[in-house]
C-alpha cells in the first residue's frame, strides 16, 4: 500500500481518488503544511514515507534526485482543471495497480502527460 501526499497546487479531491484504489492519501492543506518550504516538505515526505503527487516537478525533481532513497512521485505534467487532474491521477493509479507485481514506488517516478500516458522511470537513475 502506498500513502500519497497531494501537493497544494492540486485538488484535494485527489485524496478520494487514491482512496478508491485502496491507498491512504492526504492533501498538504489538510496536514497544515501549506506554509512549508519545498525542502521542509521533502523532509516530511522522507520521514513519513509519503509518495508525492505534484505538478511542481521543476522544484522537486532536483531534490529527489539527490536523495539516495525516496518514496517516489507521481507528476501530473499539465496544469489542468480538477476533473482532468482526477482522470490523469487515475491513469497513474491504474498503472501502479496493473503492474505485475504491483508497482513499488521507491525511487520511482510516474509522469502523466495531458493525454493520460504514464511514463515510469527511476530517480536517481539506476546504475
Amino acid at each position: 500500500m502506498i500513502t500519497f501526499l497531494i501537493d497544494e497546487n492540486l485538488s484535494p479531491q485527489l485524496t478520494r481518488t487514491a482512496q478508491a484504489f485502496g491507498h491512504p492519501a492526504f492533501h498538504i492543506n489538510h496536514r497544515g503544511w501549506s506554509s512549508l518550504l519545498d525542502p521542509q516538505l521533502l523532509r516530511r515526505l522522507l520521514d513519513e514515507d509519503l509518495t508525492l503527487v505534484t505538478n511542481n516537478w521543476d522544484d522537486f525533481r532536483p531534490m529527489l534526485a539527490r536523495a539516495a532513497v525516496h518514496p517516489g512521485a507521481v507528476v501530473i505534467l499539465p496544469n489542468v482543471r480538477r476533473e482532468r487532474q482526477i482522470e490523469l491521477f487515475t491513469a497513474a493509479l491504474a498503472a501502479i495497480r496493473d503492474h505485475d507485481p504491483p508497482l513499488d514506488m521507491v525511487n520511482t517516478v510516474l509522469e502523466v502527460d495531458e493525454d493520460g500516458r504514464v511514463v515510469r522511470y527511476s530517480l536517481p537513475d539506476e546504475p
